[in-house]
């Protein structure tokens, strides 16, 4: 009985026991570690995590005066401190009891500092190096530092009215040799650096400060190196009020920006991504205002310097040796008239008489028939009518021409009225012409300064003088800047040989008026679906590489001698392989050799792509005296990091900083031609008959 009652109370205590039993032994706090993540993306965004043996809660002290509290150990601390900073994170881990341990963690943290846009524009958010903006009419002006000053005074009279013109000449071309360096830290904290070569162009009132003296503007050896601090802070503008970002950088250690006149104060008056116009006083006259236009594009050099090339191995070439058509194996032809886009003048043909091999020569010929199947008409007095009856001039040609654009082979120009009778009497009319073989949707166009209403109009009207009764006459009103924006609409003529005032009914335009549009491009297209057909004034070759041999990269030797005659526009040049799909002149352009009769003996080099086509080429021209009489070697140089062309081996007259941001990167073919007339070429010598263009070569290392 002793034992039974023995096992029960046993039995009983074991019972007890594992009912009070409700979990695992409770751990002491220990072990606290942590981890911490911090974001890279400049938002001051950090996680950290913490893990300890025994805790049932974390506090977290982030060393900037703020704390916080987590039950997991997991937290998201954002800070706000511009800069680069560096906080001590204590953290503290607690137990059921109370107890606790700490730990701290060190994290570094950058925020960039709230800067203008003008800055960061300035500087690429971190450094930008800018170049004078050579080919930039306005590269360096001069100005009333302020308005009033005998009333309109002569501001802007620029010093460049043409391009080239400081760079062209030995007294100031020290310029155009200048990088301009800024830079921008986390904190906002900008600095400048200007690298002249080691030569300072000096205003005729500062000479003193490079210890010379003279009545003009000189180069001069002066050190500019070292880099400044520059301080920015806000200013008004006041010439005029209007054009100004309100932005003014001052250099510290008497920094300037290329041109010295005494002044280390500059105040950006505009600024894009590609281009910088500031504007500085003269320390020595209050009364002037300096302007300055840069560029981040292009460096434009000017002056004899070797060309060390890179490329030795010839890969390919055309000799021109064998007499007859060109070799088609290389070459292959564009056919038509109109210069795609350029108002030229010329056909081109393949035929023998424009474009042969013979005696070791490629000759390509322009020639004027002597015939002239150009059509011709003419417009006055382009008019918005308004509701209600209210008319305002749109363009009436007195003034001021404006600057027309041509395609597809039509060009306009204004001249005095052939015909001054009838509807129109007065003294300035514009002149479409429409050569033969030009495209049948061959036109011109201009740009208005102001968009027209024609939400609240009703129509447009336009003087017109055509030789034919029944032409089409085509009327677009586009945006300039997205040219998807824009309406047509069509009038037939009535009269032949006699002016007529046609209306355009904006009811009837196709889209219809659309009141967010920006319709500020005139397009006029005369005999719009027809192509004139005859004997073309003027017959020339153009002949290609395309599909033929294209090439990126590479050293290309072209020698030739030059027609002379007045309105010859000979070109020696390429165009990126992928135009047919995207364009010009989003392929790229590199034109190696241009020259204008009318401007004889004088080379030019440019380059075209988005931004900077057209009349805004990257460009540049050297003299060659013996250019038309004699051959010569024209030579591009083309590399991921430059592109440099040179005439005879010895004078690089255009520099370009390649990037991987241009287009000049990829497949280009060749094109060698003679234009007449044209943007370019200019008015045609009456007395033209033929000239020719001699190739003995042209050869492409790599």
């Amino acid at each position: 009985m002793k034992k039974l009652k023995y096992l029960f109370i046993c039995l009983f205590a074991i019972t007890l026991s594992c009912e009070d039993d409700d979990g695992p032994a409770v751990l002491p706090l220990a072990n606290l570690a942590a981890t911490s993540e911090v974001s890279m993306d400049g938002s001051g965004t950090v996680t950290i995590t913490a893990t300890a043996q025994g805790a049932k809660s974390y506090t977290f002290d982030f060393g900037d005066g703020t704390t916080a509290e987590s039950l997991t150990g997991y937290i998201v601390k954002t800070y706000d401190m511009t800069g680069d900073n560096t906080y001590t994170i204590t953290i503290t881990a607690f137990d059921e009891a109370g107890s606790s341990i700490t730990e701290t963690v060190q994290v570094s943290v950058s925020i960039a500092a709230e800067i203008p846009a003008e800055i960061n524009l300035l500087t690429n958010g971190t450094t930008k190096t800018w170049f004078l903006a050579a080919s930039e009419p306005g590269h360096l002006g001069v100005g009333p530092a302020r308005e009033g000053i005998d009333g309109d005074w002569w501001y802007p009279k620029w010093y460049s009215a043409q391009a080239f013109e400081k760079c062209g000449s030995e007294d100031s071309d020290c310029l155009c040799d200048d990088e301009l360096t800024f830079s921008i830290n986390s904190s906002g904290e900008v600095t400048y650096s200007l690298d002249n070569k080691g030569q300072t162009y000096f205003n005729v009132g500062h000479l003193a400060a490079a210890g010379g003296t003279g009545d003009m503007d000189l180069c001069y050896d002066f050190d500019a190196s070292g880099e400044k601090a520059v301080t920015i802070s806000m200013v008004d503008g006041n010439v005029p009020a209007t054009e100004t970002t309100g932005i003014q950088m001052d250099f510290a250690d008497g920094g300037f920006m290329g041109y010295y006149v005494g002044s280390s104060t500059y105040e950006i008056l505009s600024i894009t991504e590609n281009s910088l116009h500031v504007r500085t006083y003269d320390t020595a006259n209050p009364d002037l205002a300096w302007y300055h236009r840069f560029t981040a594009e292009a460096q434009m050099n000017t002056g004899d310097e070797s060309l060390e090339t890179v490329f030795t191995n010839l890969v390919w070439s055309d000799e021109f040796d064998v007499d007859g058509a060109p070799n088609p194996a290389n070459w292959t032809y564009d056919l038509g008239a109109g210069g795609w886009g350029n108002g030229e003048a010329q056909s081109y043909t393949d035929d023998p008489a424009n474009v042969k091999v013979e005696g070791g020569m490629l000759k390509i010929t322009a020639i004027g028939s002597g015939d002239n199947g150009n059509v011709l008409h003419y417009y006055d007095d382009v008019t918005l009518v308004a509701i209600g009856g209210g008319t305002s001039t749109i363009e009436d040609f007195e003034g001021t021409a404006p600057a027309f654009t041509g395609f597809g082979g039509t060009s306009t120009e204004v001249i005095d009225n052939p015909d001054a009778s009838g509807e129109n009497t007065t003294s300035k009319v514009a002149q479409s012409t429409k050569p033969v073989g030009a495209e049948v949707w061959a036109g011109s166009f201009f740009d208005l300064d102001t968009p027209l209403d024609l939400v609240n109009s009703t129509s447009i009207s336009i003087k017109t003088w055509s030789p034919a009764v029944g032409a089409v006459v085509r009327l677009k009103i586009e945006d300039k800047g997205d040219n998807t924006k824009f309406l047509e609409i069509d009038a037939n003529t009535t009269v032949a040989n006699a002016w007529e005032t046609l209306t355009f009914d904006l009811s009837a335009a196709a889209p219809a008026v659309d009141p967010t549009f920006n319709y500020d491009r005139f397009v006029l297209f005369f005999d719009f679906g027809v192509s004139p057909t005859g004997d073309a004034a003027y017959t020339s070759a153009r002949i290609k590489s395309e599909n033929l041999y294209e090439f990126t990269y590479g050293r290309v030797e072209i020698r030739a001698k030059l027609p002379s005659a007045g309105g010859t526009w000979p070109a020696l040049w390429t165009l990126g392989a992928n135009f047919d799909e995207v364009g010009w002149p989003t392929c790229g352009e590199m034109d190696i050799m241009e020259h204008v009769g009318n401007n004889p003996n004088v080379v030019s080099s440019a380059l075209h792509y988005p931004g900077n086509s057209g009349g805004s080429a990257v460009t540049s021209s050297t003299s060659v005296p013996t250019a038309t009489s004699e051959f010569h070697n024209y030579t591009m140089e083309w590399t991921a990091d430059s592109i440099k062309f040179v005439v005879d081996d010895e004078l690089i007259h255009t520099s370009f900083a390649n990037t991987t941001d241009t287009p000049f990167n990829s497949d280009f073919f060749f094109i060698m031609n003679i234009a007449m007339g044209g943007t370019l070429g200019g008015s045609i010598d009456p007395a033209f008959t033929e000239d020719t263009m001699e190739v003995d070569y042209i050869r492409v290392y790599q």
